[in-house]
């Protein structure tokens, strides 16, 4: 009875490693993010805090873990499709999540029933239009994000736009397992993040946009370019929205080369009344304009 009981229970332990040995070569691929490089976010001016909404899987007739098809031998994993656990929209923005944080940003959790977010400055958020990796004679990769940050108090748009990679590469002589696969998708992801956040982050630190000559870094002491002005901005207290026109510079202070003209300048900050100044730029001269906030 004893034997019995024993051999029973041996064929008990093998079914269960057999069905797990099956799971694991059948089952949906776990990727680890690593955020890798990250831009330089000048933390010296304090750290921002972003409102991260959900990014959207609009990639066209794709399943929402459907990452790419297998057509050569993968050791342990036994299928002709390759499938994310969990989806991809949900996968991708926390590694946005994790390279934001890893950058020295702040994110806020985005909530549908929660209307508003006084800590956060900045909304952000996009699409992916592509996120493929085939896995054959040579694995071929290729991943979009589109993104769209957006000025929590004015519902500005100060940056919009995509970044992409495309890569292939041979597995080499010994074949892709689920590991080698993962860290492909991982640092292929965030050379596209690090890009986005690299943009998002020169709008967002106030990093200074010129209309000046190439080459030119617009800064005191250096050369103005040919046929344009100087401009220098500052405001009590510092770090107030400038926009000239309708479009977005920076924070204050800053140092713009702008061809000749008269511009509209305004300057914002939350807590404060925004100003509103007219400036002539005059060519080869510099204009100063210092403003002081007024609290609401």
């Amino acid at each position: 009875m004893r034997r019995f009981e024993k051999k029973k229970y041996r064929v008990h332990i093998t079914f269960f490693l057999i069905l797990l040995i099956t799971y694991g070569c059948a089952g949906p691929l776990k990727i680890n993010y690593i955020p890798g490089e990250v831009p330089d976010t000048a933390r010296s001016k304090g750290p921002v805090t972003i409102l991260l909404k959900p990014y959207r899987d609009s990639r066209d007739g794709a399943g929402p873990q459907y990452i790419g098809k297998i057509s050569s031998p993968v050791a342990d994993f036994h299928n002709d499709e390759l499938i994310l656990e969990g989806n991809v929209a949900t996968f991708v923005t926390e590694a946005i999540r994790a390279h934001l944080i890893a950058s020295g940003f702040r994110v806020r959790e985005w909530s549908p029933e929660q209307e508003i977010y006084d800590e956060a400055a900045y909304l952000m958020e996009g699409e992916i239009k592509r996120f493929n990796l085939d896995i054959g004679p040579r694995d071929e990769i290729e991943i979009k994000v589109e993104s769209k940050v957006v000025e929590m108090d004015t519902g500005k748009v100060i940056w919009t736009g995509a970044a992409s990679e495309k890569d292939d590469r041979y597995a080499g002589v010994m074949g892709n397992t689920r590991r080698t696969i993962s860290t492909y998708i991982s640092k292929t992801l965030s050379k596209v993040i690090n890009k986005t956040i690299t943009e998002v982050n020169a709008n967002i630190q106030g990093m200074v946009r010129t209309q000046s000559a190439p080459g030119s870094e617009g800064a005191i002491g250096t050369i103005i370019p040919d046929r344009t002005g100087r401009f220098i901005i500052s405001t009590e207290p510092p770090r107030s929205r400038v926009y000239i026109g309708d479009i977005y510079y920076g924070l204050s202070p800053l140092i713009l080369d702008l061809e000749p003209g008269i511009y509209s300048v305004s300057t914002m900050l939350k807590g404060f009344k925004k100003v509103e100044e007219k400036v002539s730029v005059r060519k080869g001269d510099t204009t100063e304009m210092e403003i002081t906030m007024e609290r609401e």
